[in-house]
């Protein structure tokens, strides 16, 4: 597979299976490869609260049917904010955005559409949805995406997060506010950090005003 023409991730997989072994060989395959799928942008990551104590005790189809109604309402969001859903796994819906300000726009808005649904529903019924947005140069395929913003989305929307909370990256959150973007109607607190690995990752808390 020429690592120009790398569209999927199997593709990339293929391609990297055959890539050279000498430093300049690997440096050449790796700059067709970012000059191929390489894009600046933003990654979203959603998350749903509670999967495994959910599925324990209701099921497993119980769950899903949950995953499915926040899908509903959250995937046509993406799209009409000029973002790309990438892929649905597990309870996470991927999505990239060309601006930071398009994503978090999507974010406040899944949100307000997740709370409209919850409205009159017991507990056990209610979708509990978490969101991390990162800025950054990523490799971005049809079917996925990998780099430091797909990281730190990853890390924020899934691991960090509380229920009703969009966790921003310090880069985004940047260009959020160079943008002009109107937050003095949402909750925001920051900067805060949570640590992957050994590096200090700086973000941001929005959540929707009471």
């Amino acid at each position: 597979m020429d690592p120009a023409k790398v569209r999927t991730l199997d593709d990339l997989l293929e391609a990297i299976d055959a890539r050279p072994r000498d430093l300049e060989g690997r440096k050449t395959f790796d700059d067709a490869v970012w000059a191929s799928r390489g894009t600046e942008g933003c990654v979203l990551v959603t998350d749903l609260s509670g999967f495994t104590k959910s599925t324990r005790i209701h099921g497993i189809v119980h769950f899903l049917s949950i995953f499915r109604r926040a899908a509903k309402v959250c995937v046509p969001i993406i799209g009409e904010h000029g973002g790309l859903l990438l892929k649905q796994e597990a309870d996470d819906l991927i999505g990239t955005f060309p601006t930071a300000a398009a994503a978090v726009h999507a974010a406040i808005a899944m949100l307000e559409s997740i709370r409209a649904l919850n409205i009159g529903l017991d507990e056990d019924e209610q979708i509990g949805m978490c969101i991390g947005v990162e800025f950054g140069r990523f490799l971005c395929l049809e079917d996925d995406c990998f780099g430091d913003p797909a990281n730190t989305a990853f890390k924020l929307g899934e691991d960090v997060a509380e229920v009703g909370e969009i966790l921003v990256g310090a880069e985004a959150m940047r260009q959020v506010k160079a943008a002009g973007f109107e937050l003095s109607n949402l909750v925001v607190d920051g900067p805060r950090t949570v640590k992957t690995g050994n590096v200090d990752v700086e973000h941001w808390s929005i959540r929707l005003s009471s």
